[in-house]
Parts: C-alpha cells; structure tokens; sequence
C-alpha cells in the first residue's frame, strides 16, 4: 500500500472513531450528565461544597431571654462571622409578636415553647424544603430524638432545636454524707425510697436544724417539681397531654400522687419556722448546700457551676437525678414567614444548632449545650470537666420532656397552689379543676381556628 493510500485508509478510521463517540453520546440523550467517574455511583458523588463567603444577606435574630449577656450574644455571631464573612447578624431582644405587629419582623424567632396558635395562623416556615436542599443534611439522626420532635406540629418541622437543658442532676455532699453513715448513694427507683432517702437528711437538735436535705415541693417552680416527680412516679408527656386525642388529664393518678407525695412531704418533714431561721444565721446570699448545712440536693448545670465557684473545696459527687425522672428541654429557632432573607436565615439556624463551630460558640459563649447527639468539643471538654460528662449522660439517657400544650397550662394551676399548699384543697380537687379549665381552653383553642 502506497502512502497516499494509508493516509486515506488512516483518515477514513478517525473519521469512523469519531461517528462511534457521537453516537454513543448521543445515546446517552440530550443535557442528561456525565456518567460518573469509574468506580462511584450517583449515590456516592458529593455536590459541590459551597463556598461559605459567597453566601450573602442579613439575619435579624429575635431572642427573649435577659440572661444571656450583650457581650456573648456579639462574640457569638462573630464566631459565625468567621465561616461567613457576608452575613449580618443583628440580635433582638424582646418578646416575637410586638415586632411582628410594629411591621418589624425577624426573620429568625427564638422560642422556649411550641407555639401552636402561631403555625396554625401561618407565623413559621415548615422547614422540611430547606432540609431536602442539602441531601447530606440529616437531622433526624444528627440531634437528641426528645428535642428535635418538640417543635414538630402535626407531622411538619417548625423549628431546629437550639440548645439542649438537661433536667436534672442529683448532688450530694461527701463529707455530710460519711458523717451520716452514708456509704453509698442508693440507686432511686420511685417516691418511696426516694422518699426514705430525701427524709434522712432534715435532722433537728434542740428545735434547730442541724441539717437539712431537699425540698422537692419547690424545684425551680412549683410546676417543675410536679413534673420531675410526675415523671419519677411513671407519668410521661403524654399522661398529661396527648396530641392526638387533643385531651389533657392532668388528673391522672400518677400526677396526683405526685402532687401528694410534694404536699405531704412537705408538711410533715419539714419545719419551716426552723428552716427560716437557719438560712436567717447563713452569711448573706449563701446557700446552705454551699454552707454545708444541706447534704444533699437536685441541681441544674449552672447551679452546680455556681456552687464550685462559691466554694472550690466542695468535695461533691454529680450524678443523674434518678432516670425515670430526666427530661430535656431548651429552645428552638425557627424561620418567620413574614421576615426577608429566609436563605440567610437558614443559614445562621443551621450554623448554631448542626455545626462542631456551633456547639463550641453556644458553649463558649453563653454556657449552652448543644442538641446535637455528639460533639467532639464537648467530648473533650469532658474529660478534664466530671461535671460537664454527667450533664452530657443525662442529654443521652433523658427520654421525656415537659409538654408543648396549644394553650397556657399553668395559670389555674398556680391560682390554686397557695389553698393546697394551706390544705385548703387536696390534690385530687385541685387536678380535677385544673384539667377540667385547661381542656376547656384546649377545646375553644381549636375551635376558634376552625372559624
């Protein structure tokens, strides 16, 4: 064969690679995508990470609680600030509807509640579109069970759980404790040996306290205490409020054995002319667990931290308050329909509330923990903080948390305790009213939005 044949034979077998490669693309079908690289699957190949500076706009972020300071709230966001330069932050404070009415909306609500009357009225965005953008954003799985289905209503997502407040520890002092004979704390399973153990610390010499133990009529609240010992009765949420039925029963036996136990308790353990005059002997401010004058107590984090800042030389133990009896709770954020920027919203709640930047802010900052199950900061930090690891177990181990009931619960609740707390009452006729004008605003709760 002759060159210029072989160059015609070369240049007929390009021409015929070229038309295979057509057609093979071709078969692939018009602005279909490219098959992946050899040895993935779709399922395998991860979108384009965004560029988080590219991502611009402003978040106005109402907040409610006082006690979280100026100064850490503008620390914080600027933690946030340093993954996205080009989103600004400007906090709120102060209660959501008034800026709402005044035409001034957020767009990120902070709330320690679901707010049944605000999603049925349209208030909130359902979040679930914003999570599908992200198909490698699994919530679901990422934070505590209890905390991320509190701001769930009817089977839509109306919030991201903010922090995370585990509910409670139980302290104890050693010192007292081997004074007393107590070589170990015995593990409490309900109200009687709950109630042996809390008696055996209210001892009296001469008409004066020589000690005293836990009052659990009065924990943080008289509602809180109800359900604490509600819970370590064998109540749960739904003994108090059932979503699907839309009926309450507060006057549930578990509940009003609870409410009993506190009343009883009470009464008969504890001399409350006594007990007033020993905090009166106290140095001024001081507790009488710090003074060593309590032996035993049921605490939050903060008050843990409180009293190790008071007095460093505590020898205390920190464990979990008996487990029938944790619960969980905190706040959630959510995105207002009625605000701009919803991107840039969904960007800052997904930031605090889902990120290892997040959780090591909320922490830093403000003292908070976040929801989520893990975090490898707080995983840390607990190593050389036994406090920190024993709040950190309850967030695992609490299963339960206080109700999110459509209306107001508490109001003739806390207009009948002084009459039970005087024996005016009992039990059993304060509940059957509570549960009787609860229902009754629960019903015309409902009713009203079907108008």
């Amino acid at each position: 064969m002759n060159n210029a044949a072989r160059r015609s034979f070369s240049m007929i077998g390009l021409i015929a690679v070229m038309l295979v490669t057509l057609l093979m693309s071709a078969c692939g079908g018009a602005g279909k995508e490219a098959a992946p690289p050899a040895g993935t699957t779709p399922e395998t190949v991860k979108p384009k990470a965004e560029d988080p500076a590219s991502l611009k706009g402003e978040v106005i972020w109402q907040y409610p609680n006082t006690t979280w300071p100026e100064a850490d709230i503008k620390n914080m966001i600027a933690d946030f600030n340093k993954k996205y330069p080009n989103i600004s932050v400007k906090p709120v404070l102060g209660p959501l509807e008034p800026m709402i009415a005044a035409g001034n909306p957020p767009n990120v609500a902070t709330n320690n509640r679901l707010e049944a009357n605000w999603i049925m009225d349209g208030l909130f965005e359902e979040l679930t579109p914003y999570i599908k953008k992200d198909p490698t954003y699994k919530p679901e799985s990422l934070f505590h069970q209890v905390l991320y289905e509190i701001p769930q209503f009817e089977k839509g997502q109306y919030g991201l759980p903010m922090y995370s407040n585990p509910t409670y520890a139980l302290i104890v002092n050693n010192k007292i404790m081997s004074q007393y004979g107590e070589k170990s704390i015995p593990k409490l399973q309900g109200l009687k040996d709950t109630d042996e153990f809390f008696k055996k610390f209210w001892i009296m010499k001469n008409g004066e306290y020589e000690m005293t133990g836990e009052n659990p009529l009065f924990y943080y609240g008289i509602l809180s205490g109800l359900f604490f010992v509600a819970y370590l009765n064998g109540a749960d949420p739904s003994t108090f409020w059932n979503p699907e039925t839309k009926k309450v029963n507060f006057n549930d036996p578990k509940i009003v054995d609870a409410l009993d136990w506190l009343y009883t308790f009470n009464r008969d353990t504890i001399n409350q002319q006594a007990y007033t005059q020993l905090k009166a002997q106290l140095p001024k401010n001081t507790h009488p667990f710090v003074a060593e004058k309590q032996a035993m107590m049921v605490v939050t984090s903060n008050q843990v931290k409180d009293f190790r800042k008071a007095k460093p030389d505590l020898d205390i133990t920190v464990l979990p308050a008996p487990q029938a009896s944790l619960w969980n709770g905190g706040s959630n954020l959510a995105i207002v329909k009625a605000g701009k920027d919803k991107d840039a919203a969904w960007t800052f709640i997904k930031w605090m509330t889902s990120s290892e930047e997040g959780a090591e802010s909320l922490y830093n900052r403000l003292g908070l923990l976040t929801p989520m199950k893990t975090s490898k900061f707080l995983t840390e930090q607990s190593k050389n903080d036994p406090d920190l690891k024993v709040f950190l177990e309850i967030n695992a181990q609490a299963k339960k948390w206080i109700p999110q009931f459509p209306v107001a619960y508490d109001t003739e609740y806390r207009k009948l305790f002084p009459d039970f707390q005087a024996g005016k009452i009992t039990a059993k006729e304060m509940m059957d009213h509570v549960n009787k004008e609860v229902q009754k605003r629960i019903d015309d709760f409902y009713a009203s939005k079907k108008k």
